[in-house]
């Protein structure tokens, strides 16, 4: 085989070497070391080296390179949290409440088990391990945050395009939750309210409107600093 060799260092170490051309520049690429592969293997390897370089792919030693500086999924929710984020929070096509939410459970779930690896070598079988043991809900959420990551991710370049390793995990069912005050809980609400309402008008006068109505309260703070209701569902 044209250009293989074996390198042995003043300490022994023997590994098997490709040397070859690029533009016309002598270059040397370092296959594996012998006790990893045999010398069978080390041919066909250096062969289909030679191959790629001259159907003129990208040379060998780039591509090593390009895959050390590989962003990992570190790198990518470190941009995602801080330019992806705010910039969406200033858009207002994200609230403060959900980016904490995404935060919380990046932190918990996938950062101690993700952080350092390669995002282009995220696959399936890594993200089914970490959504299946949790429950019905949580396990929803975290595959969306998960799927949205990815889909940024393949925005910025950072992995093929439609590759995103979400696809084709299934979402748990969720049980529609339903719930109405008694007469009796109803009755001890108000009696609250009427005990709190002089001190806190605002906060009372919310809660009235959100059990008359069937609004959900969420947190929105405009310019004047007062928090608002906002409606997140029928």
């Amino acid at each position: 085989m044209k250009g293989l060799g074996l390198r042995i260092t003043p300490k022994g170490v023997k590994s098997y070497i490709l040397n070859y051309r690029i533009n016309g520049r002598e270059r040397r690429a370092t296959l594996a070391r012998t006790s990893e592969i045999s010398l069978k293997i080390a041919r066909e390897r250096a062969g289909e080296q030679l191959v790629r370089i001259r159907a003129g792919e990208t040379d060998p030693l780039e591509r090593k390179r390009e895959a050390k500086e590989a962003p990992t999924v570190g790198d990518g929710l470190r941009r995602f949290f801080d330019e992806f984020a705010p910039a969406r929070l200033e858009m207002g096509r994200l609230s403060p409440r959900t980016v904490t939410d995404y935060r919380w459970m990046a932190g918990r779930f996938l950062e101690p088990v993700l952080s350092k690896r390669k995002i282009a070598d995220v696959t399936r079988d890594h993200i089914e391990p970490i959504v299946s043991p949790l429950p019905r809900a949580q396990r929803n959420r975290l595959l969306a945050l998960t799927s949205r990551l990815f889909n940024e991710f393949e925005r910025w370049d950072w992995r093929p395009q439609h590759s995103n390793p979400c696809y084709g995990i299934e979402k748990s069912r969720e049980e529609a939750r339903d719930r109405v005050l008694s007469p009796s809980e109803l009755a001890a609400l108000a009696e609250a309210l009427n005990q709190h309402e002089e001190q806190h008008p605002a906060s009372v006068a919310a809660i009235r409107v959100t059990a008359l109505t069937g609004l959900r309260i969420g947190r929105s703070w405009a310019s004047n600093g007062k928090t608002s209701i906002s409606r997140r569902g029928d």
